[in-house]
């Protein structure tokens, strides 16, 4: 009876066990949408000023060269702020972070919304990409723990739905509220949208507490300059750099080569409009791609279409072949984005996230800031042209790195 009652006993746990680790492997639990909510709503804030800001200049008397550092120094800020909040997450915790980052936001929009001049502007621009480096990096963090090692791939693709959705409703959302209300209702619609993400960051629990951080208290003390080194920080980290490097090319150039070809810019949007439309959808679908394709297939492919998109933009002389090259690219960033974040984030410990995070989100940084001024003057020399070429051959280059390291990114 005693030996029959155990048997129960141990169904019973190995059931509970198993229940448990089955829950372990969700991927949309209540934290993780809520992270992706937040997200969506401080992208969606930031993105209804990309359109909008230079014609605000424009409004404040200010010329195309202020509306350049106006638009130029948000990035530079957040590039500034990833690495020294790595550090910081990893050491006090994702949670107060990203209230950090969003309380900088509220603060930052709220003063757009009384100060107008051109030193003001540059000044809260400044301060926007501080708070939003610091809260992208903390919740793209916080992401990460909430993830399932083995589903860490398929949880970034969808995660990043809330970034490339934003890019895509953004603009069109700010040039409707400043064209039927103006500048400042756009601000007070951006202020509620961070106020919103604000209020449903407290209902997110941080599991990186102290206890997590003691138990890798040796990766907590390792510098930057040792994770770069780590084979699986650099070679995603720097597969990433170059292309978006090369795709600096197509956001910063594409409307002037498109109007070199006789294409409007409205015509040359829809390309855009396209690119985040099948981004979007195969991050939906990225979760079968993974099941029936190994993740070193998928990195190929994503890596090929973009290369192929970049040669259909240099040799491509109407919209169709304009669309299509935006739905390659679209997809190929789609495949190759979240699988070069997984493999960051994979081999490092709980206490390395944050810097890791910081290391990978910086080279985008970088790759865009920097590429737009170094293509401005590659086109200056060879053409538009001979530019994309370019683009195209430096893409196609990175498979060097995916063949040498296979192995790595194929775990």
């Amino acid at each position: 009876m005693m030996q029959n009652n155990q048997q129960s006993l141990d169904k019973v746990k190995g059931a509970v066990s198993t229940q448990s680790r089955d829950t372990d492997q969700r991927l949309f639990t209540k934290d993780f949408i809520i992270l992706m909510m937040i997200n969506f709503l401080v992208m969606t804030a930031v993105t209804t000023q990309m359109g909008t800001l230079p014609l605000y200049v424009t409004h404040l008397g200010g010329n195309s060269i202020m509306s350049g550092l106006v638009v130029g120094i948000w990035g530079l800020a957040a590039l500034c702020a990833r690495i020294p909040v790595g550090k910081l997450l990893d050491t006090y915790g994702r949670k107060k972070l990203i209230f950090i980052g969003l309380a900088i936001l509220m603060a930052d929009f709220s003063m757009l919304i009384f100060y107008s001049t051109i030193a003001s502007l540059i000044v809260l621009r400044a301060l926007q990409g501080i708070g939003n480096g610091t809260q992208s990096t903390s919740v793209a963090t916080m992401v990460a723990d909430k993830l399932p090692k083995q589903k860490l791939s398929i949880g970034l693709g969808y995660f990043s739905i809330s970034q490339t959705l934003p890019a895509a409703i953004g603009p069109a959302i700010g040039l409707v509220v400043v064209e039927n209300f103006g500048f400042q209702s756009l601000f007070y619609f951006s202020l509620s949208l961070i106020c919103l993400a604000f209020v449903l960051s407290f209902f997110v629990k941080d599991n990186y507490t102290h206890v997590e951080k003691s138990k890798h208290v040796a990766d907590e003390n390792t510098g930057f300059l040792d994770l770069i080194r780590l084979k699986s920080v650099w070679v995603p980290s720097l597969i990433v750099f170059v292309v978006c490097f090369a795709n600096a090319a197509v956001t910063a150039f594409l409307v002037q080569f498109g109007e070199q070809k006789n294409l409007s810019a409205t015509i040359v949007g829809f390309s855009f409009t396209m690119q985040a439309i099948i981004g979007a959808l195969v991050r939906v679908w990225f979760a079968k791609l993974y099941l029936y394709f190994r993740s070193y297939v998928l990195v190929i492919a994503g890596i090929l279409m973009i290369a192929s998109a970049y040669f259909m933009i240099a040799f491509g002389a109407t919209v169709e072949w304009l669309v299509l090259a935006g739905a390659l690219n679209g997809f190929g960033f789609a495949l190759l984005i979240p699988l070069m974040n997984a493999v960051v984030l994979k081999n490092v410990s709980s206490a390395q996230r944050g810097r890791a995070t910081a290391i990978f989100s910086s080279g985008t940084d970088v790759a865009y800031g920097l590429g737009a001024f170094m293509w401005g003057v590659v086109a200056n020399f060879i053409g538009f042209f001979g530019m994309y070429c370019l683009t195209a051959t430096m893409v196609i280059a990175t498979l060097l790195l995916v063949i040498a390291h296979n192995r790595l990114l194929n775990e």
